[in-house]
């Protein structure tokens, strides 16, 4: 495994491709700056993202245990920092994701009695029927209709998302919070929406794409 701070030009970079996992992220940067001591005290880093996408809170994060060796997170450039803008969507939502490093892609919709278990993402380019059964420990995207039930954020993450363009689930449920449709009501979906908690409710809202 390469090191995750580094030194280019005389500037100090993070480097996100060196590790698989944000944890991973956090424990070796802690352990390198422990190791160097006083020898970039003062000093600001930047971060190289690549593909990868840091939610504000991660960026928190970062910028906390870089404030514990004296260092601060520089945010001159904050697209080449976070990597919202450079992917072309609303950074207004994808601020939010938290980051996982796996996502499952999978081609197909989904039938009665089927289930889809991923501890990352999961992106399904079909549909998910009734009796199916979707469950991701990151975020859940269904580029069709959804009205099976899902589980995202399945180990606690109360920042996971789910979206579909036609958002129908028989029960949906984030980390520990859980909803479904009251009893015999026609629900009539007319535009992509998401869910997401805010206040530890999860809420519906529409997605702009």
């Amino acid at each position: 495994m390469s090191a995750v701070l580094k030194s280019s030009n005389g500037k100090m970079q993070i480097n996100m491709q060196s590790c698989r996992t944000f944890a991973e992220i956090k424990d070796q940067l802690e352990e390198q700056l422990k190791t160097a001591g006083d020898f970039w005290l003062g000093g600001g880093v930047s971060i190289e993202t690549g593909h990868k996408v840091l939610s504000s809170k991660q960026l928190e994060e970062i910028q906390t245990i870089l404030s514990g060796h004296g260092l601060h997170l520089q945010t001159n450039d904050s697209e080449a920092s976070t990597g919202f803008e450079s992917s072309g969507h609303d950074p207004s939502l994808f601020e939010q994701l938290p980051y996982y490093e796996d996502t499952a892609l999978i081609c197909k919709s989904l039938r009665s009695g089927q289930k889809i278990f991923t501890e990352g993402n999961v992106v399904i380019l079909g549909d998910v029927n009734p009796g199916a059964e979707v469950v991701a420990g990151g975020n859940i995207l269904v580029m069709g209709s959804l009205r099976g039930m899902v589980h995202a954020g399945v180990f606690g993450d109360d920042a996971a998302l789910v979206a579909a363009y036609r958002l129908s689930p028989t029960q949906l449920r984030i980390a520990s919070h859980i909803t479904r449709p009251p009893d015999g009501e026609l629900i009539v979906v007319q535009c992509p929406e998401l869910a997401r908690i805010r206040g530890g409710k999860v809420c519906i809202e529409k997605l702009k794409i």
